[in-house]
Parts: structure tokens; sequence; C-alpha cells
């Protein structure tokens, strides 16, 4: 479990901004305040120890889209992530310098992992392209460019603390992605936008989970019974079964095609698929779960959200009452961005006591924070006149 991330300069957030995580944790704030690029932070570890730190820099148009803007010499980008697993406890950390906006080369990079079966303790840390320290047998030659972990990952001291960084994933689910007939892939986990909705759904084989799959359907729609894949010249293509009216003493069943399911259905499906695929993941981040979705399909969605965090973590960014209203206020993070820098905090404590003493709700603490923001922004909207 990731227990704890401190971010400097990622795209619009600040320094050193601390968010501790739980098994379910939400972010709110405003659109603009910087929910999706705290999100990503989780998101860009994974990519660069997957595909290598420039592929993931590149894949986000260049380290100027990457790195917080400044009219002078770049800040650095930092990111220090702690995990706390059953077999292992473990931090790494890297950090980003650069002379130009189009500039950058890793500064620092280092890794603690301690054993919680034998106590022993494996470390390594690297600064301005020099190994300071690490094991022995353990020092592959490196660039300013990439990532040592990348060609530590393989090793068995180190590998535990890579998978669990690697195998996580933050999707922003379109149904336009999953409306259309997909090819074939061999990526796992799914993709962020769902472009291999289908590979992914095909091979859920366990019964369990396709009868939660199905259930699912079933509540949000009201006739849905079935799902299938189906391969049509080359692609592949999500097809679900609707009980119509009964004829005599049967039922009658019509099969359709994903491109003609409404976007709600589309997109629970694929959040639900997400949040059910083999095998879990340490984190699933889902990006605003209620877009396009009706609100009578909060509990639903919310249910699996809690399931999903059973199995690992999941964290959500959001705008819906009903939502907040079912998490623990522990578990809410507030975004605000002022000044075009990004900051995240636990909700306050006088706040936190009131909806526990249930004088308010979350709901009206979320009320509230966005009154105060928008006040804050016509302020310095006056001022700028």
């Amino acid at each position: 479990m990731i227990t704890e991330i401190i971010v400097s300069n990622y795209r619009s957030i600040g320094e050193n901004v601390r968010l501790k995580l739980g098994k379910m944790t939400a972010l709110v704030g405003p659109n603009g305040s910087g929910k999706s690029n705290v999100a990503d932070v989780f998101r860009f570890v994974a990519d660069a120890l997957s595909l290598g730190l420039e592929a993931s820099i590149q894949k986000r148009h260049g380290i100027d889209a990457v790195r917080r803007w400044s009219s002078g010499r770049p800040f650095n980008l930092g990111i220090k992530i702690s995990l706390k697993e059953p077999s292992f406890t473990g931090s790494y950390e890297f950090s980003l310098a650069g002379s130009s906006a189009e500039d950058y080369s890793v500064k620092s990079e280092a890794a603690t992992v301690l054993s919680l079966k034998d106590g022993s303790m494996e470390k390594f840390r690297i600064s301005e392209g020099k190994w300071e320290y690490a094991p022995s047998d353990l020092k592959p030659k490196i660039t300013r460019q990439s990532l040592a972990m990348t060609l530590l990952s393989g090793d068995e001291r180190f590998a535990p603390l890579a998978g669990a960084l690697k195998n996580v994933s933050v999707y922003a689910v379109f149904p336009d992605a999953l409306r259309d007939p997909q090819k074939p892939d061999t990526i796992r986990p799914m993709r962020q936008h769902g472009e291999n909705w289908a590979t992914v759904l095909q091979t859920l084989k366990s019964e369990n989970i396709r009868a939660d799959l199905i259930a699912a359907l079933s509540k949000l729609t009201g006739d849905i019974d079935d799902y299938r894949v189906r391969q049509l010249g080359g692609y592949l293509n999500a097809e679900f079964r609707h009980k119509t009216k009964k004829i005599g003493s049967k039922d009658r069943q019509k099969w359709f095609e994903g491109a003609q399911e409404s976007d709600g259905t589309l997109r629970v499906a694929g959040i639900i698929t997400a949040l059910l695929q083999e095998p879990p993941l340490t984190l699933i981040g889902i990006e605003e779960p209620e877009l396009t979705v009706h609100v009578g399909a909060i509990p639903l969605l919310f249910d699996y959200l809690k399931q999903a965090a059973k199995r690992g973590q999941v964290l959500v960014t959001t705008h819906s009452v009903e939502l907040l209203e079912k998490l623990d206020v522990d578990d809410i993070r507030v975004v605000n961005r002022r000044d075009g820098i990004t900051t995240v905090a636990a909700v306050r404590d006088d706040q936190r006591k009131a909806v526990k003493d249930r004088l308010l709700s979350v709901g009206d603490i979320y009320a509230m924070e966005q009154g105060l923001q928008q006040q804050e922004l016509d302020i310095d909207n006056e001022g700028d006149k």
C-alpha cells in the first residue's frame, strides 16, 4: 500500500506537497485546481519505471509540460513515494533538474527496502549521476536521462518495490474509446482511457467476477443479463444481452453492440471492468467516476470502489456530493489552486469534528469550500481590474 507521496513542482503542484493515502482516498476541489495533476503523479512514476523516463516525459509532451512553469531557471521536479506491503516497507524518490525549459537530468535518485521477514535492508542512492551507495554487486552504468530503478527492477532485492510502483493505473474512461471495435491488445492492465477494454473484458474468466459485472449492469439498466466479446475481422467487439417483454411464458432476449449502449452504461461497464481486473493493482485511480452517469448509479459505483479497496488501494477525483457523502471524512483530501500553484490538505480538524458530531455533512463541507474558493477567485479578479 502506498502510504504517502511527497511532490514538488509536478505540473501545477507546488513545493513539498504531501498526500497521505489510505485504502480509499478522494481528491475534491474545483475544476482547474489540479486534481488530475495529483492523480497523474502516480501514473507518471509507473510509466517512468515501465516505459522509461524519457518515454514517460514525451508521453506528456515534454519536460516543459511536466515541470511547473518558471519565468527563470526551471524548478526541480521531485517525487518521493513511501509504501508498506505485507512483506516489506520501502520508499523511492527521484528529482529532475535542468538549466532550460527543454532540458532535464536526473539530479538524484534513491530507494530503500526493508524486509519484514528477516529485517534485512537494501538501499541505494545516486547523486549527480554518481553512485553514493548501493549493494556492492549492483552498480550498473547509468545516465543522467534515465532512472536506475528501471535497471534494478529485475534484481530480487528491489523487484518488490519496483513491481508495486509499476502496478498502478489511473483511469479517465471515455465512452467513445469503448464504443467502437478494438484491436486485440497484449498490454495489461487496462489502458488509461479504456482503449483495450474489450481485451480486458475478454480475460475476466472468473465466474464470480463475471457475475459481479453482470449484476452491476443489470442494476444499472434493469434489463442487461449477460455480456460477451466477439472477434470480427481482427477486431474485438463487446456486446450486451438485454431482456425484453415476455411472449407467453418465455423472455425475449437480444444482443446489442457496445456502440448501441448509452454513454453512462458504457462508462460504468468500463470503470467496473478496471476495478475487477486481475491481478489487482497496487493502486487504481478513477477520475470523476460520476461523469455521464445518472446520480442514481452513484451508490452502485461506490459499492464497487469499496470492493476494490479491499483488494488494493483506490484513489478517486470527484465533484459528486452523492459520492462524498458515502466516504469517511478522513478519506477526503481538499485540492486548492492559488496563484497557479496546487496544494493538497486533509479536511480541517474543526470541519472533521463537525461531520463526526453530525453537525454538518460532507456535502455541506464541500459546498462551503467551493463557496470560499469562488469568493477568493472573485476578489482576485476584482484586484486585476
